[in-house]
């Protein structure tokens, strides 16, 4: 007969339903594979996403990190930093623009990819792709540059840079179209492709797109920031959620549970008696044991329990009869355990001289004592108590 639950029981049961399974769905929603958005986020381990340039980079040593900040948190010093805008989506303010500029002024590289370059650097001069090819294009060299190193590559160019003119350099061309052109600003410099093939997790593979991505970066001293902050919705939904006071409702949640757990467990739980503390501590017990002693006057008792109890134990240990006489259980234990302190031996026989005494004195015992409890504990004779 299946048992009925108390409500005590079914209201601890709703509360905890309430509280865990919408932290059930939110798991759920932040664990769900991401879908293909189109954005070479670092984020994103889909064809389109960047995650596997991103950590291949930091595989082969170089300095790279993600930058979520806007472009006015830039370092003052840019002298060898780059800093990648690969296909950015939300529009810069005029105060972010400004920002870029100078830092392109400053000396800083700017590696820019997709058809709305013009939105983020002034100099830049796009014709969009309204229908990009979607299969890539294998683009030869138009000029032996540091870019080009690598040979040919392989790119859906989304957009074409406007003719070249003395300020621009083109490297990559389709069909006299510049693809992949770089410039100088000021002490800085701007690369821009085309599209981000090269980059992706489906194109870093393609013969010399790899090539192209560590040539555009420059030498391996340089410090890559690789920009996530305009490519802010395609950050994981656990990314806002630890910056968000969500995370704290949700701890503040799980304290509650926690409570409620407690608190019903202190008033539903079985009761136990307390335990009893013993009126006397086991010191307390040597001491009362020792004042009974003393009173009586039983100074040879207290010397004679320990002699028997170590006999005891040597003879059971041995297989000897209890009555051994002394000098043949000291030999006994050293021919048979090996044990080789001669002052065994002495120590017995004046304990035995100690026991027939009617004039025994509690200092002569205490020291009797003291040199059998240490011969007891060199023979391990403790290990056979019960």
């Amino acid at each position: 007969m299946p048992m009925k639950l108390e409500k005590s029981d079914q209201r601890l049961l709703l509360w905890a339903a309430l509280i865990f399974l919408p932290l059930i769905a939110a798991l759920a929603i932040l664990s769900s594979g991401e879908s293909d958005s189109g954005i070479p986020s670092t984020y994103s381990s889909q064809g389109s996403g960047a995650k596997a340039a991103f950590l291949l980079l930091q595989e082969l040593g170089y300095s790279v990190e993600r930058w979520e900040s806007p472009p006015t948190d830039l370092p003052e010093d840019v002298s060898h930093t780059v800093l990648v805008l690969a296909n950015p989506l939300r529009p810069p303010s005029l105060e972010e623009r400004t920002a870029l500029e100078t830092y392109l002024v400053h000396g800083g590289r700017i590696l820019l990819t997709g058809p709305a370059a013009h939105i983020y650097v002034f100099q830049a001069e796009i014709v969009p792709e309204f229908v990009p090819e979607p299969i890539a294009k294998t683009l030869q060299p138009q000029l032996a540059t540091s870019l080009t190193r690598g040979g040919a590559i392989e790119i859906s160019p989304a957009g074409y840079w406007k003719q070249s003119s003395t300020e621009v350099l083109t490297h990559y061309a389709d069909q006299h179209r510049p693809v992949v052109v770089s410039l100088k600003v000021a002490k800085g410099q701007v690369i821009w492709w085309a599209a981000s093939t090269p980059l992706s997790n489906s194109g870093i593979s393609k013969a010399g797109n790899l090539d192209l991505l560590l040539n555009s970066l420059g030498a391996r001293e340089n410090h890559i920031l690789w920009d996530e902050y305009f490519h802010e919705s395609q950050r994981p939904l656990i990314s806002y959620w630890r910056e968000s006071p969500i995370m704290f409702a949700l701890v503040q949640a799980g304290l509650v549970v926690v409570s409620l757990l407690l608190t019903y467990s202190r008033r539903n739980g079985p009761i136990y008696p307390a335990d009893e503390t013993p009126r006397l501590s086991p010191l307390e017990f040597v001491e009362t044991l020792g004042g009974l002693y003393r009173r009586t006057h039983a100074t040879r008792v207290a010397l004679e329990v320990p002699y028997a109890r170590f006999r005891m134990r040597a003879t059971r240990q041995l297989g000897m009869k209890a009555d051994v006489p002394t000098a043949d259980l000291a030999r006994a234990l050293r021919n048979r355990l090996g044990y080789k302190d001669d002052n065994l031996q002495d120590l017995l026989q004046r304990i035995e001289d100690a026991l027939s005494d009617p004039g025994l004195r509690e200092n002569m015992v205490l020291e009797l004592v003291q040199q059998l409890n240490f011969h007891y504990h060199q023979l391990q004779l403790i290990s056979f108590e019960k």
